[in-house]
Parts: C-alpha cells; structure tokens; sequence
C-alpha cells in the first residue's frame, strides 16, 4: 500500500528519486537560502510530496525555488545506488580493461558507473541471452578482461542410434558355462527432435523434445548352459591309447570322424570340441549305438553323449573323435 506524507524540515529530495541529496550552503543552514513564505508553499504544493512504498521513502520531483542557486553551491549529485562506483571514478581519467567478444579482443577506456553502461558505451551490445562473465550492475574494475558468449537456441533433429539390448535365458540343453547366441541384436533408430544452446558456436545444453521410434532395436538373445556334465575320468589321450574303456555298464570304443559322412546323418551344430570329440549344437558328444536315435547317456569323457548313427549293438557305443 502506498502512502503520501509531507517532507520534514531539511529533507527535502530533489530529482525524482535520482538525486541523492542536495545541501545548500547559504545562510549556515539548508533551509535558510529559502524564504519562509516560499518553503510553505513549496511544501503546500503536491508536487513536492514524496512516497512511500513498504516503508521505503521514494522522493518526487521538486521545482527548486530558489533562483540564486549556483552550481558551486551543489555539494553532491549522484545516484544513491551508484555512490561507492562514482567514487571510484572520480579522478576522471576513467579504468581500462579488455573485453573478448564475436572472436577479438579489444580495450575499453570508461567513466561508466557499471560494467553495462561501460559496454554499451563501446557499442558492444548484448543479447539477450549472451554469456558474461563478469557482474554486469558492478564497476568495471582496471586491468581485467571481460569475456562476451554470444548466446543462440536451434531447435534440431537428427536420426539416432537406439542401442539394443541383450537377454540372458537359462537352457539345459548347454553344459553349464557354454553360451550361445539364439538371436542376433540389431540396433534400432528413432527420430528425436531437440532445443539446443550454444555459446559461441560450442553446445552448452541440450534438451530433448520429441522421439519418434522409426526402426525398432531387435534385441540379442544368448543362452547359457546349465547342464552340469559327468566328471572327466580319461583324456582323449588316455581313451585312443587303452583304446577300449568299460564304465557304468557300458563299453565304448573310438571312430575318426572321417566315417561320419554316411547316409542319412544329420548332426546339428557339428564341431570338434575343445577336448577333440565330435560334438552338436549343444554339446553333446556324438555316439553310435543300436539304442533309439537322440538317446543321450553320461560317459567317463566330461560330456553327455547322444546317439545319431548306428554300427554298435547292445551297450557297446562307438564315440567319433577328430
């Protein structure tokens, strides 16, 4: 709420608001240059109320009645704000400082209250949105270098990568430890639509306003083994040289994998193992065998063994190596 009250006696503002004070040195008194009829009505008059807002004294124009007024008898005038900067520059030679702007770098000689006046009066205008480093409302201080970031907003949109992902599944069919990768993961792209800030020409930020999925990631599937397999009671070496092994009922005996091609074999995923058998796809040692095609059993070689082809009756199975 603003209120209106009358200025004491010696408290009258001058300047609507700019003049800090004004102290007139005639007569030993501040008031005493002016005639007491003049002071009433210069006190009758509206237009020499001041007002106040929160409590705060906000001085209004006053027409000066005194005519006699000289400039030698003006002690102070300057903005109230702006005192302590005045100050500083009251020799009158000004500071100098250098300022970096649109890629060069210039000194600037100034009287100027504040770092903002100063740059205006050297023609460099500021953006709106234009980076300095340096308090725009303090004085220029001598010797130092102001930087200027020409600041400017694009609204950009590119197509970009979305990375896929992968997924883990569990599957006895492996031997635990072994992986194997069921789907290959492709990379997607989405279409995203961002504001993007630069200083000059470097992006300082980024944010992100739209995204538009236009190709969809596929993701990797990989499987894992679980199956845990019988221990490892002979090497291949030990197997080839006794040449036959008896072992949990069964007999087994070793072919080259040379006799493999034969008719009507089929053996997903063949390979040679680390170890040197004949595995499948899921690492299953191929064995022969008169016992039902897919039958698996455990056998003193580290793996699990399943039957693909015939040549053995009984519990006799051969086991193709390298």
């Amino acid at each position: 709420m603003t209120s209106h009250r009358r200025p004491g006696a010696g408290r009258i503002a001058v300047g609507a608001g700019v003049l800090a004070g004004v102290l007139l040195a005639a007569g030993g008194g501040v008031l005493n240059a002016l005639d007491a009829r003049a002071a009433s009505a210069q006190l009758a008059d509206p237009a020499s109320t001041s007002d106040t807002v929160d409590g705060t004294a906000v001085s209004a124009d006053v027409p000066l009645l005194n005519t006699e007024l000289e400039a030698r008898d003006l002690v102070a005038l300057t903005p109230a704000s702006r005192g302590e900067a005045r100050a500083a520059l009251a020799d009158g030679e000004g500071v100098t400082f250098g300022v970096v702007v649109d890629g060069e770098t210039r000194d600037v000689t100034t009287q100027a209250a504040t770092l903002a006046d100063a740059l205006a009066e050297a023609g460099i205008v500021l953006g709106w949105d234009d980076v300095v480093d340096a308090d725009l409302s303090a004085p220029p201080q001598a010797g130092t270098t102001v930087t200027v970031g020409r600041s400017s907003v694009e609204t950009v949109t590119e197509d970009v990568t979305t990375p896929h992902t992968s997924e883990t599944r569990e599957t006895s069919s492996l031997a635990k430890g072994e992986t194997r990768v069921v789907q290959a993961g492709v990379d997607g792209f989405a279409q995203v639509t961002s504001r993007v800030s630069f200083v000059d020409g470097t992006e300082v930020a980024r944010t992100q306003l739209a995204s538009v999925e236009t190709t969809p990631a596929v993701p990797e599937i990989v499987e894992v083994g679980t199956r845990v397999g019988p221990a490892k009671l002979y090497t291949l070496s030990q197997f080839m040289s006794a040449g036959v092994v008896t072992w949990g009922g069964y007999k087994f005996t070793y072919y080259s994998q040379s006799v493999l091609p034969g008719g009507g074999l089929s053996i997903p995923g063949r390979h040679v193992n680390e170890d040197g058998y004949v595995s499948d796809g899921d690492g299953y040692i191929v064995l022969a065998s008169s016992a039902a095609k897919g039958t698996v059993i455990d056998t003193p070689f580290g793996y699990q063994g399943k039957v693909y082809d015939r040549g053995t009756v009984g519990n006799h199975y051969d086991v193709y190596v390298r």
